[in-house]
């Protein structure tokens, strides 16, 4: 049987995917005095490192979260000393867990939901050390074959969507809108490229990089500037981290504002997501995605929330500053982490000879943020698949049933 990119019902009774998991305990990291550098203690059991071999996957840019969480259950599969199938099943239910519980990545969700699945419906006579070679051979013939093979049959498709002489806005930093923009490019489409700055991890200057050095026009925009571009934009072009069942795309976080611009301004929004990346996730706002599990002992914070109590002191008296403003004296106070702080290179001198600083974001400031948004249903016109046809976004709905139900 080949491994398709649909998503499953969980087989060991558990809550289904499109629920949130509580909260687990971190994983602890093994002791000095520990035998095994593969394993992990994982709610007072010895288990598989799989946390590791997910960001060893990881380490390649090329591999996205679900093809990592795959390979990295494949690589448990390959550790297992389980000696049934019941046995390796339960592994895999304890290693899929402890990914999902350890990362805020729907994709790594996705990932989980398809292999299990796969597992599930891949039960055969043979004996069970060739079923589960067979399992590991295709797993990572799937995940080094078939995932970029996806990518590849998206960009055929979308290319069609991109005419000679028009002007792209795509956001932050997608693998596939960037192999579909340059295969338009190899096809001798005259195409211009608006690339969102995409703070806070500035991702979009990647994509720009990329473009240039192919020679295919592309400015950087600003987040702050996407509706005063979008009037010059022939289309709106995005990635995706994970599709969720009501048809809505988990995107980086920008996503959603620059989907409203575009429908405000009538300008057409499609999503590229691989079909691997279809999730049994339903969320109602943007809180219920998934957050980052903090150190064991700090509460959960709902990203740019207001802190619970009000800041003391003189401290809690600085101004957020809009402009340049001037260096503070060397004597002065350190101000909190959570406080615009003047940094950089001086851009300009007052009258008194005080030098001037841009006022940035501090690391903690920009922690607070999300990562990733969703973007609903109604702002999208259609999600470009390997699957064939591109999808309107209520037919992922039906998608998911018809393969959650087979």
């Amino acid at each position: 049987m080949a491994l398709t990119a649909s998503p499953q019902s969980s087989f060991d009774g558990q809550p289904g995917p499109s629920t949130v998991p509580a909260p687990a305990p971190a994983p602890q990291t093994p002791s000095k005095g520990s035998t095994s550098t593969s394993t992990i203690t994982y709610r007072g059991m010895k288990v598989f490192d799989v946390v590791s071999a997910y960001k060893r996957a990881l380490e390649d840019e090329k591999v996205p979260h679900p093809i990592a969480a795959i390979l990295a259950l494949v690589e448990l599969m390959e550790a297992s000393t389980a000696a049934t199938i019941t046995g390796l099943a339960q592994e895999l239910t304890v290693g899929r867990q402890l990914l999902v519980d350890t990362q805020a990545s729907l994709g790594v969700r996705a990932g989980c939901q398809l292999w299990e699945r796969f597992f599930a419906l891949s039960a055969g006579s043979e004996d069970f050390p060739a079923y589960k070679r067979s399992l590991i051979v295709q797993g990572r013939s799937f995940c080094s074959v078939t995932a970029p093979q996806c990518r590849q049959k998206i960009a055929e498709l979308a290319v069609g969507f991109l005419r000679d002489d028009c002007t792209i806005l795509t956001h932050s930093y997608s693998r596939t809108v960037i192999q579909t923009i340059l295969r338009a490019h190899k096809q001798h489409k005259r195409v211009k490229v608006y690339v969102t700055e995409a703070r806070p991890g500035c991702l979009g200057m990647r994509t720009h990089q990329v473009l240039t050095a192919a020679g295919i026009p592309c400015n950087v925009v600003l987040d702050s500037a996407v509706a005063y571009i979008m009037e010059r934009v022939d289309m709106v072009l995005v990635g995706s981290e994970a599709v969720v069942e009501s048809g809505g795309l988990v995107s980086s976080v920008g996503t959603y504002q620059v989907a409203l611009i575009a429908k405000a301004m009538q300008k057409p929004f499609h999503a590229l997501a691989e079909s691997y990346k279809f999730l049994r996730y339903y969320p109602l706002s943007q809180t219920d995605l998934p957050m980052p599990k903090p150190p064991t002992g700090e509460p959960s914070i709902v990203p740019l929330s207001f802190p619970s109590f009000a800041p003391t002191g003189s401290r809690s008296a600085q101004p957020h500053a809009s402009g340049p403003v001037a260096a503070p004296p060397a004597s002065s106070t350190p101000v909190s982490s959570n406080t615009p702080q003047a940094l950089g290179t001086p851009v300009s001198v007052d009258s008194a000879g005080a030098s001037l600083h841009r006022v940035e974001m501090t690391l903690e400031m920009e922690k607070l943020h999300p990562l990733v948004d969703v973007t609903t249903p109604d702002l999208i016109d259609f999600i470009i698949t390997d699957l064939g046809a591109p999808l309107s976004p209520t037919s992922v709905s039906q998608y998911l049933v018809a393969q959650f139900s087979s």
